[in-house]
């Protein structure tokens, strides 16, 4: 912990070095010599300017409950969506529909705001493959109901997972932003464990169904993703 405060002191202390501009009020002579410091800096301490950025940035953990069947299945949208925002993402071992993500503010807020909205439309894709369905029997409308929701998370999932770009090459920045995070889940006393294997999918028409409906949900509309603090529309 001790090296960790130290390292989160020199990176405030290169922020604050870089701010020491002409434009931000200080004289010419005082910015070069602020410069100088900052170079030696980043020098003796071995960090960049981004790392010194990605220590400054906030942390946020946010948690969704799901409701009914379709809160039972969500978690494996959630999956995806925690690989895609670089969160760190659990469900409640006593209430699997209690989905939480933690890490850099603006990643949970992208991952909370496509859980939403798979949430959303898994209720109305939902709600028009059981249309008429209201007088059949409970075990009958349970039969059709879930391989559908199994077939639209499935593949909500798959469609999310295809949208992770490809790791950059030559940076430190991703095992960096990993270990901040794994930093920050500890400090919280969170502490994870493998949770259980997603069962074998029904095969059938609804869960074909599913599929389809899950094809028909707009997710690259939620996502700016030629912004570094993926910033929602």
């Amino acid at each position: 912990m001790a090296v960790g405060t130290d390292r989160e002191k020199a990176a405030a202390r290169i922020r604050a070095l870089r701010n020491m501009t002409v434009e931000n009020g200080c004289s010419e002579a005082e910015a070069m010599i602020a410069a100088d410091k900052l170079a030696e800096a980043l020098r003796d301490y071995n960090m960049t300017l981004d790392e010194a950025d990605m220590r400054a940035s906030p942390f946020a953990e946010q948690t969704h409950v799901g409701a009914g069947s379709i809160g039972l299945k969500l978690w494996k949208v959630a999956v995806a969506i925690g690989r895609l925002t670089n969160t760190k993402q659990w469900r409640d071992g006593d209430n699997v529909a209690r989905l939480t993500f933690l890490g850099l503010s603006h990643e949970v807020e992208i991952a909370t705001y496509l859980l939403a909205l798979c949430e959303r439309a898994m209720n109305t894709e939902a709600g028009r493959h059981m249309h008429g369905t209201a007088r059949w029997p409970y075990g009958r409308r349970v039969a059709r109901l879930i391989p559908f929701l199994d077939g639209m998370a499935d593949r909500l999932q798959r469609r999310i997972l295809s949208m992770i770009p490809p790791r950059p090459t030559g940076t430190g920045l991703i095992v960096l932003r990993n270990a901040l995070i794994d930093e920050e889940m500890a400090r919280r006393g969170h502490v994870l464990e493998d949770g259980d294997r997603a069962r074998r999918p029904i095969d059938g028409a609804s869960y074909r169904a599913g599929q389809a409906a899950a094809e028909r949900v707009a997710l690259n509309p939620g996502l700016r993703r030629e912004q570094p603090q993926g910033a929602l529309r």
